[in-house]
């Protein structure tokens, strides 16, 4: 984060823009390349050495063909949103596939065992090394190229750290048994990928088709840090909750009190958050972006406030999928994308408006999750929908509460600075002080694991 608010200070909106576009492409290649593979070898009861050598082969051959299928079609994308040097972005870009492909093999051998250190350390220096260049680049003058190249460099690096930590090292061998087994599961984690692309891809392609690059770029950097803060924390419950669900998924009452575990202790984290981010949007981007940006505030906000039910979305498709019902992950996406995305999709198209369009994902993703993936949830887990957000129900009051006292000050009209230091401190006080005082138990569990992991630092 702290890399790309530097890289947004240099380089312009229509710069992330063009990226934009490219990213979209190479994320469908990345979903095919890794066919979910990686998370079919965490679900596997019986994954071993052949199993993983396997999977290797087989995404190292699908990332060759869909780079050959990425550098033959870049000159068509290029012309399509006329930009003639798309073409050069897509093809050096598109080298990432074969990183990213061996990074899933890599991070599910270390997931399985619960190993999170090394993805840690390798993920750590990658951010550096490659923010560092793409900084360098950017100041001198490469525009897009240094955000590329970041890209690019980023994949790289974690892969060759990660592959010094691993122990373990691809042989050449192949399993038709293996591969078939592993493609039962994982072909629907395939598909759900390139529609959670798509989902969430193809409005941003539209934008850059029907409006300007500078518009696609506030859009998309409207909702990338929203989405990146709250990714700190939700994608590493998502890292712990998929194998630790996979360990007691026999055991349906074990696993339905590590669920509603979860949710209470990840609600308490992210809704919050997610709605303090919301109350902070104004002097956030005035102060980390400069002033250039701000008309991406109205987007950032939307994304903060629907990302506040995330953890419903994000512990319930972890338990589907540790049961190892793929088809209903893959099921639940094809209504979101069918439904939802193509709501989005005819909004930007009618409107060419970016507002809009925000608008419309904002409504979409707060029903996708509320009204679809949480509606298997009482016959296949035997924790309803309505019992799940009746139990969370004081934590959204309560940092809704907290929203409100920190945003109303912001018509103080005081500097940005002065204004980011008094909606956090009236936000902590009401949410921390309420839930105190209303003997909130996840405030003594975050608490407790926050202090002991004070400790073992120490």
């Amino acid at each position: 984060m702290i890399v790309q608010i530097v890289l947004a200070r240099i380089l312009s909106p229509e710069a992330f823009g063009v990226l934009a576009i490219v990213l979209v492409v190479t994320s469908i290649a990345d979903s095919i390349a890794q066919s979910g593979l990686g998370m079919a070898l965490v679900q596997k009861t019986d994954a071993d050495d052949r199993s993983y050598s396997t999977a290797w082969w087989i995404s190292l051959v699908l990332a060759a063909v869909l780079y050959v299928i990425i550098f033959a079609s870049a000159p068509f994308v290029a012309s399509l949103y006329r930009i003639p040097d798309l073409e050069g972005y897509l093809r050096v870009l598109g080298i990432v596939v074969f990183f990213n492909s061996a990074i899933s093999i890599q991070r599910s051998h270390l997931q399985r065992s619960l190993n999170f250190k090394p993805i840690f350390k390798s993920t750590t220096i990658a951010a550096l090394a490659s923010g560092v260049v793409g900084i360098v680049l950017a100041f001198l003058g490469f525009g897009v190229w240094a955000l590329v190249v970041q890209s690019l460099l980023q994949s790289v690096v974690t892969s060759l750290v990660m592959r010094f930590q691993l122990r373990w090292k691809p042989r050449l061998f192949f399993s038709g048994r293996e591969a078939w087994e592993l493609f039962g599961y994982g072909w629907k984690i395939c598909v759900t990928g390139i529609l959670n692309v798509l989902y969430s891809g193809v409005s941003e392609l539209v934008i850059g088709r029907a409006c300007s690059a500078s518009d696609l770029g506030l859009y998309s950097q409207g909702r990338k840090y929203p989405l990146a803060a709250i990714g700190v924390i939700s994608n590493s419950i998502a890292n712990v909750l998929f194998p630790t669900f996979s360990l007691v998924k026999n055991e349906k009452e074990v696993l339905r009190e590590r669920l509603k575990q979860s949710l209470a202790v990840g609600s308490f984290m992210v809704a919050p958050l997610s709605l303090l981010f919301a109350a902070l949007a104004e002097p956030l981007v005035a102060i980390l972006l400069t002033e250039k940006w701000l008309p991406c505030v109205p987007i950032f906000q939307l994304t903060c406030l629907s990302n506040s039910v995330l953890m419903f979305q994000l512990v319930n498709l972890r338990a589907y999928m540790a049961l190892g019902n793929s088809a209903l992950y893959l099921k639940l996406q094809i209504i979101k994308v069918l439904g939802g995305g193509g709501a989005i999709w005819a909004t930007a198209v009618i409107s060419h408006d970016i507002y809009a369009t925000a608008i419309a994902t904002f409504v979409v993703g707060i029903l996708s999750v509320l009204v679809v993936d949480m509606a298997p949830a009482r016959r296949i887990l035997g924790y309803g929908a309505l019992d799940q957000i009746r139990d969370q129900m004081p934590i959204f009051l309560l940092a809704i509460i907290a929203f409100s006292a920190a945003f109303f000050t912001s018509c103080l009209q005081i500097p940005y600075v002065a204004e980011l230091l008094l909606q956090s401190l009236v936000f902590g006080v009401v949410f921390l002080g309420g839930a105190k005082l209303l003997h909130f138990k996840e405030l003594d569990q975050v608490t407790h694991v926050a202090s002991g992991l004070l400790r073992r630092k120490s």
